[in-house]
């Protein structure tokens, strides 16, 4: 008897699912827009998703940022992961949303097409790898900047109107102590006598380092909810928008779409008595008396600093702090030669207390026979003079203070961005910072030598650069708020440029 045997054919193969990445922007920071990335994510997340055709790899986005930016952190990303070959197709909703201007959508196309890599335009549907697809684009994002441009032209003139009419655009709710009512005009706020405080206390001496530290060990926030900040206490107690009066038009938007502080390229407004004031004149007076007086007591030299060099500072590698024993590095501060103690600036105060003599006491001391360790005197608890004490007397009641063991050493092998990232507001090198936890952190120089008037700087954690270990190239750091969280995102230019 024999059997009959039913063969089994394997199915056909299904076809290859095609990587997707998706980019979403919105330009401007706002509830509503927030809503709308939000949404455009999800919406990407389900569809793309679900379909059996794609494999969605990832969601780029970029939040109030204007598409006429190249300093775009989620696109430079995306297109950095398509050199990558990470995906084979980008889908995003309009040409608008990909970038504003003709020349960027069609340089990062063609990067793209190179690469074997399409976009796809869903309002326009344009496949950039179809053979009219880069005709049909060039002509969607010219009649798109044309309408972009046609919109901002419109809006100048309107704002020209108004400052011909003295009566230009305010925002003052974004001043702490103000807020908008319904009828349109500025009232003072829940924070209108925190900010008399701070006046009060500038007007009785207090710089405004104190009246910062003084504000954060209150444990008091301002109206962002945020900490407080030297910086942001000296514009505070600056603004003439206290003493009810308005300045328009300190800043303004160039040809090239930035924001720039006007220096005198465009007329600005200066309108006495604009608004109910917060402080009274006076007040407000003896509070700029006050801070003008402090400031003149450091008045920075004419003269630029000498080159760091041997020749010009033969005693360069003979100071040491005699505290924790690590040597005295060079600073600059309002034009001042300043020499602080590294252990302190690579760590943490924590670490150390620190010592900061000027260059020219140092100089007072000269002939140093070798290395010396250098000590603040202090009498009724300010800071008088300093005083030094040779190696060799130093090293018998102390020894160099080491910190957390186990760290990397400083070299490119470990840390193969060391020498290619940078603030993204000043243009300085970062550099790496030990914390008393061991971990490790990536500060501004530029900040942590010239202080905040020079720049606001950047505290990046070493765990957020792992990502650039295997790019090329220089990466300049900065930080924003995407969703109402803080996050990293780096650009190939500084701000300054």
């Amino acid at each position: 008897m024999s059997k009959q045997i039913t063969v089994i054919r394997p199915l056909k193969e299904s076809a290859k699912r095609i990587r997707a990445a998706v980019y979403a922007r919105v330009s401007v920071k706002s509830e509503r827009l927030c809503d709308s990335l939000e949404n455009q994510i999800k919406h990407y997340r389900e569809t793309i998703g679900s379909d059996p055709r794609y494999e969605l790899i990832e969601i780029y986005y970029d939040y109030g940022i204007s598409g006429f930016k190249s300093s775009r952190p989620g696109f430079q990303r995306m297109m950095e992961d398509a050199e990558k070959g990470r995906f084979d197709i980008i889908i995003t909703k309009a040409i608008s949303r990909f970038a504003r201007n003709t020349r960027t959508v069609l340089e990062s196309t063609r990067r793209l097409k190179a690469l074997g890599i399409g976009v796809f335009f869903e309002l326009q549907n344009i496949n950039t790898l179809s053979q009219e697809g880069e005709l049909l684009m060039t002509l969607y994002a010219a009649f798109g900047e044309a309408e972009s441009e046609g919109a901002r032209m419109h809006t100048l003139m309107a704002l020209k109107k108004k400052y011909d009419e003295g009566n230009p655009p305010r925002q003052l709710q974004r001043s702490m102590g103000y807020s908008k009512g319904p009828d349109g005009e500025f009232y003072p706020d829940e924070y209108a006598p925190l900010v008399v405080e701070i006046f009060e206390m500038a007007a009785d001496g207090y710089s405004a380092g104190k009246i910062t530290n003084y504000l954060n060990a209150e444990g008091l926030k301002n109206h962002n909810g945020c900490s407080f900040h030297r910086g942001s206490v000296t514009r505070l107690l600056r603004n003439p928008a206290y003493k009810g009066d308005f300045i328009a038009r300190q800043y303004y938007v160039d040809e090239d779409r930035h924001l720039v502080k006007n220096g005198g390229e465009k007329p600005m407004l200066y309108i006495e008595d604009d608004h109910i004031p917060i402080v009274t004149r006076v007040l407000w007076d003896k509070a700029q008396a006050a801070l003008n007086a402090a400031t003149h007591k450091v008045q920075p030299t004419e003269a630029k600093p000498l080159p760091l060099t041997d020749e010009n500072y033969p005693y360069r590698e003979l100071l040491f702090c005699a505290e924790c024993g690590h040597r005295l590095s060079r600073a600059i501060r309002a034009g001042r030669v300043l020499w602080e103690c590294s252990g302190k600036t690579k760590f943490s105060k924590n670490f150390c207390s620190g010592v900061s003599v000027t260059d020219d006491e140092v100089r007072s001391w000269l002939p140093l026979d070798g290395p010396v360790y250098i000590s603040p005197t202090i009498t009724k608890g300010k800071v008088t003079g300093h005083i030094f004490s040779p190696e060799a007397e130093w090293g018998k009641r102390h020894s160099k203070k080491n910190h957390v063991v186990g760290v990397p050493d400083l070299t490119e092998q470990n840390y193969p961005y060391m020498n290619h990232i940078f603030c993204k507001y000043c243009g300085s090198r970062l550099r790496r910072l030990i914390n008393n936890n061991g971990t490790i952190t990536w500060i501004c120089d530029g900040l942590s030598r010239k202080g905040k008037s020079f720049c606001k700087g950047i505290r990046v954690p070493d765990i957020k650069l792992k990502p650039l270990a295997k790019l090329a190239g220089d990466f300049y750091i900065g930080k924003e708020n995407v969703n109402g969280k803080e996050s990293y995102g780096y650009s190939r230019k500084p701000d300054r440029d």
